[in-house]
């Protein structure tokens, strides 16, 4: 084994987030080589051209709060009934079906043709698409991707080849099934499809694909779907933009999400959601992710001077590689070491505050890299990231080294499923603390999934609760086999908890109706929501709540109504 190297500029990540409350053209004065982008109140994307580093540099070392991009994945794999959604749609006392109520999501665009989105007489029920891939005419304040109005799309669809006039598409179908599911509604009789909330309006941002170094740095196949999360940012910040100029009560929906954080709620998106959770009339929810059987992640309890070894088992499939993330609390530090399957080792790696160590081996290809994180610039915990290049396939060891401990408690996650094979995964895996990030954040609506059939817990739903031990997910919604639009035309299922928060987003819109528009409950948001749904969430005789799994109980909306 050979140290190649102590910093390797090739695997420098050349985009990062900014929180400063300096306006943005001090910045580019200042920085002028540096390039960049409000993304929304405080929040500022940088992005490091070659040959601006010590620009870069100048930037970091002057204090300001700069976080690295990291990536994000989707989540999907009669529920309206079992949710106690249905019943309202022909309520006698006043049916609630989304009216005046725009359900915003940030996922893979919108199949904008299909009859689920029309009226009766053809035109749209979407109010706008910012379509983040198509350059053109980006919305005011940013400088990439196209918006659509409603009446370009009203045009579109009034010609021979809509996409000539509006060519944005969903080439993955994860954002049309979600948008069906929560607010569809086949009014030209095509079919007799009907979403929770098929009187809501519509707002879809289609997210542009990570940028290629990234997938690079991550080591994310080509065939994978990633999403930066400064993107993410951007398109949650456009839906509430659009919603103050419409003047209508907005539900976000968040069906995608990552595993690298701290999962306290720490990470710029968690804390930018908790901080529009305030907002009135607003509503966020979020998939708390399918990694709760993936084998993902790994905790222990360490004593002062212990020594412990954490074994993953690594695919033969896993041809570019894998990340781990070890997270250790205030005040704790520690060290670590590796040893590869066939014996060779990295002897235990000093922690050198904010130090990358890129290590090969001599009788395999595997490159690793080790960076310390410490102290981490959001948590103030000391974060390592283990950086595993083409991987020898078979038993891979982690050596943990306890050399400051007072709490003693650790967690290891790996990249989220989608980005890694199946087969690789921890020997010891935890189950618990498996939801996903944005998920963690605490005042949003954190949703786990069921199947609605045979009322079993969805096996891959994210469980609780949090690193720092706060009761996550709030609710669980159903989420399995259940029928959406396909792209193209018919229907199909999907799995996962992105379908339980579309379903929850279709119920918060109710909601929202039968709160603000009828006059019931004028002051609404997100924590007031949470609330609602928690209160009237079904738990079932004989399990104790909250527990990590369900959290408070299943979606009942009209439990929760009742329960105000």
């Amino acid at each position: 084994m050979t140290v190649e190297s102590r910093q390797d500029n090739s695997l420098m990540i050349r985009d990062y987030i900014l929180q400063s409350l300096l306006p943005v053209e001090f910045f580019r004065a200042a920085y002028p080589a540096l390039l960049f982008e409000i993304l929304g109140g405080a929040i500022v994307s940088v992005e490091v051209p070659l040959g601006a580093e010590e620009a870069f540099t100048s930037l970091r070392n002057a204090g300001f709060f700069l976080t690295p991009a990291t990536l994000y994945g989707l989540y999907a794999r009669e529920a309206l009934v079992s949710a106690n959604i249905l019943m309202f749609h022909d309520y006698p006392f006043g049916p609630l079906r989304g009216n005046g109520v725009i359900i915003g999501f940030v996922d893979t665009g919108i199949e904008y043709t299909n009859t689920l989105f029309r009226n009766a007489d053809g035109t749209t029920r979407i109010l706008s698409i910012w379509d983040q891939t198509i350059p053109g005419s980006p919305p005011v304040g940013y400088t990439y991707g196209t918006t659509y109005s409603q009446q370009m799309i009203n045009t579109a669809l009034g010609s021979e080849n809509p996409l000539e006039i509006v060519p944005t598409q969903d080439n993955i179908g994860h954002g049309t099934f979600l948008a069906g599911v929560a607010a569809g509604d086949d009014r030209m009789g095509v079919s007799a499809y009907r979403g929770g909330a098929p009187n809501a309006h519509i707002i879809m941002v289609k997210l542009r694909p990570a940028k290629v170094y990234l997938n690079q740095y991550y080591l994310i196949r080509d065939t994978d779907v990633a999403y930066q999360d400064s993107d993410v940012i951007a398109g949650i910040n456009y839906l509430l933009e659009e919603a103050l100029v419409s003047g209508l009560p907005l539900v976000i929906c968040i069906g995608i999400g990552d595993t690298v954080g701290a999962h306290t709620g720490s990470t710029i998106v968690e804390r930018y959601l908790d901080t529009i959770s305030i907002l009135r009339n607003v509503i966020v929810v979020v998939a708390a992710g399918n990694e709760g059987n993936t084998g993902g992640h790994f905790s222990s309890d360490i004593l002062q001077g212990q020594r412990q070894e954490i074994e993953i088992n690594v695919s033969a499939e896993e041809e570019r590689g894998l990340l781990a993330f070890v997270w250790a609390k205030i005040p704790d530090k520690l060290a670590v070491g590796i040893r590869s399957p066939i014996g060779q080792v990295i002897e235990r790696v000093p922690v050198i505050p904010n130090e990358t160590t890129t290590y090969t081996f001599g009788l395999e290809r595997t490159v690793i890299t080790i960076t310390y994180n410490y102290p981490d610039i959001q948590t103030g915990f000391q974060n390592v990231i283990i950086r595993f290049q083409n991987p020898t396939p078979g038993l891979w060891t982690i050596e943990v080294y306890a050399d400051l401990i007072v709490n003693g408690n650790y967690n290891i996650w790996l990249q989220r499923r989608d980005f890694i094979i199946d087969t690789t995964r921890f020997l010891r895996a935890d189950t618990l603390t498996t939801i996903a990030i944005p998920s963690s954040a605490e005042y949003v609506v954190t949703v786990g999934a069921y199947d609605f059939l045979d009322q079993s817990m969805y096996v891959g739903s994210g469980r609780g609760p949090t690193a720092d031990n706060k009761v996550k997910p709030d609710i669980i919604a159903p989420g399995v086999n259940v029928r959406g639009p396909l792209v193209g035309g018919g229907y199909t299922t999907y799995t996962g908890t992105s379908i339980a928060a579309a379903i929850t987003a279709s119920a918060a819109a109710l909601l929202m109706q039968w709160a603000v528009i009828n006059g019931n409950l004028q002051n609404m948001n997100t924590r007031i929501a949470r609330g609602i749904f928690i209160r009237g969430a079904l738990r079932r005789r004989g399990i104790q709540y909250p527990n990590p799994i369900e959290g408070y109980g299943r979606l009942d909306l009209r439990n929760s109504i009742d329960s105000i």
